[in-house]
């Protein structure tokens, strides 16, 4: 729009042209209107510049240039999200995602059974190698709205998928590298169209999850020249140069060759997808082998974050701990495996993920010995101390998702339509948490060295309570209901700075009987709970 027509436009819509030349020439109109376009024109100059200082924000490939990039608030208010462990390894369903790692380097240990069993069901390797389940992976019931459905309706406020594990394939449609979802198997653009679902929720954000900066040497393990015969040489695929572009060998191709790939293909998900939320596995470990290079990342890490500038997007890094985290612990948000290597005083903000049931893909006959509970007063727990919960579902290898993990989803989603106004967008209170029973402690790993290690299994009691608040709302959750009909909290005992108001019970309408003394605040609870575990007390304060 011109500027003549945008000013006749705004400000005198309903005089014709002649009019308004005329009123613009009239001396005291004149001047008032010369007044308000000039403020008008400020006030537009100002909104534009700010907005183009915004999209101008340049970061550097440098650690210290990325760590400026703050974490973004939906992520502090979101809590809780949810992906997929899904792929070829999906099809054998046995032993785990890492079932090429396996199989190839198997025929020396048989690690988890899998040599023996892809040798019994599918024929030795020189017939039937890992590729050979991709025209099997055809995954007729895979429906991206019903995953993301799932999702959402668990309460999750992001949501994705694991586009690439350790094994190398793709489930998006690259143009980088042809082994990809949308080329062979189930020949669609799974990533495409989770995203797609994703953007169908607007209280959702997209998540993307790369585990393939380990993929180079990954197949073959940890196998050396002497451990490879001429037959296998001659006969196994992994060794075959034709696909070295999949398995990813010092055999058959350059750490440079993957590198440059690696790099590729995360450029490409960035410009396709544009996720809101990027989680990597083990970079750490892959950048001291050079592949792919620090540099690389670097690199890949501020395009990720000047592209989202530009488009006034917010997005966030997770940085991983897995024994070292992958990048400054100032980089991104910190995570860790379940709380593994988490340090009792953690404090905001983090991000645990752990699988809905293990091993981390899903396997024949799987157990699920963890139900919706030990979810949920996880999440708790973790939120309370200034955390976010991801977890991950582990669909079979048709696409469906197991009907064991639909209930648990769906018993979460139950909790979170009841008590989420006590998770979502809240905040630590001065203490997260108080009661008898410790979920960290140490548990000695098999190099013989003690871990700090989190056990959320624990059976907790009426006394075991945490907290999350927003302004003057403290919300005390009990993870146990007291069977005596009396919740002490010793926190809000007589004396504490909070001046309390009124007290109810999430799921019951009424307000709540309560007294203060100076060992506790007691609250006398209805003689029937509003739900089997981890019950939400509203406490209103001045």
């Amino acid at each position: 729009m011109r500027w003549r027509s945008w000013t006749k436009t705004i400000l005198a819509p309903s005089l014709n042209k002649q009019q308004f030349i005329f009123l613009f020439q009239f001396s005291p109109i004149k001047n008032a209107m010369k007044s308000l376009l000039l403020i008008v024109c400020t006030l537009l100059l100002v909104v534009f510049t700010g907005t183009e200082s915004k999209a101008q924000q340049n970061f550097k490939p440098t650690w210290g240039s990325l760590a400026k990039n703050p974490l973004p608030e939906w992520v502090k208010d979101a809590k809780f999200g949810v992906y997929t462990h899904w792929g070829i390894y999906s099809v054998p369903a046995h032993g785990g995602p890492d079932y090429m790692r396996n199989l190839y380097e198997g025929s020396r240990t048989d690690a988890k059974g899998v040599y023996s069993y892809h040798t019994k069901k599918y024929g030795p390797l020189k017939d039937f190698g890992y590729k050979d389940f991709i025209p099997l992976f055809t995954a007729p019931k895979f429906d991206a709205n019903d995953w993301v459905h799932v999702m959402h309706d668990a309460g999750a406020k992001f949501g994705g998928i694991c586009l690439v594990h350790h094994d190398s394939f793709l489930l998006w449609d690259s143009k980088v590298n042809r082994w990809n979802a949308a080329n062979m198997g189930p020949c669609r653009d799974i990533y495409g169209e989770i995203a797609e679902a994703v953007h169908q929720h607007d209280d959702m954000k997209l998540l993307a999850t790369f585990h393939h900066g380990r993929s180079f040497g990954y197949a073959t393990g940890g196998m050396k020249s002497d451990d490879i015969t001429d037959t296998m040489r001659e006969t196994w695929d992994v060794f075959d140069p034709a696909f070295y572009d999949f398995y990813w060998n010092q055999w058959t191709g350059t750490a440079k060759e993957f590198s440059d790939q690696w790099k590729a293909k995360i450029s490409e998900v960035i410009d396709t997808y544009h996720p809101d939320m990027i989680w990597f596995d083990g970079l750490r470990t892959s950048m001291r082998g050079n592949h792919p290079p620090e540099a690389y990342v670097l690199d890949v890490l501020a395009k990720y974050f000047n592209d989202a500038s530009r488009n006034q997007q917010r997005v966030t890094i997770c940085n991983k701990n897995g024994g070292d985290f992958n990048f400054p612990q100032n980089v991104g948000l910190r995570c860790y495996e379940n709380g593994r290597d988490m340090p009792t005083d953690v404090g905001p903000w983090f991000l645990i993920d752990r699988a809905i049931a293990y091993p981390w893909s899903y396997v024949n006959n799987k157990r699920y010995k963890d139900r919706a509970d030990y979810h949920v007063r996880s999440i708790v727990d973790v939120v309370s101390r200034g955390g976010i919960f991801l977890l991950s579902l582990t669909p079979k290898g048709d696409g469906s998702i197991p009907p064991e993990e639909r209930e648990i989803m769906k018993n979460i989603g139950k909790w979170m339509k009841l008590n989420g106004e006590a998770i979502y967008g809240s905040r630590p209170w001065k203490t997260h948490a108080e009661g008898p029973t410790i979920t960290r402690g140490f548990k000695r790993n098999n190099k013989g060295e003690e871990k700090e290690q989190w056990d959320w299994r624990k059976e907790f009691t009426a006394q075991d309570i945490r907290f999350t608040q927003k302004g003057n709302i403290i919300y005390a959750i009990a993870l146990a209901w007291p069977d005596d009909g009396k919740l002490q909290i010793q926190s809000l005992a007589e004396g504490c700075k909070e001046t309390i108001q009124s007290i109810s019970l999430m799921g019951s309408n009424r307000q709540l009987e309560w007294k203060q003394d100076k060992k506790h605040l007691e609250v006398t609870v209805p003689e029937t709970p509003p739900g089997e575990y981890a019950f939400t007390f509203k406490i209103h304060t001045e």
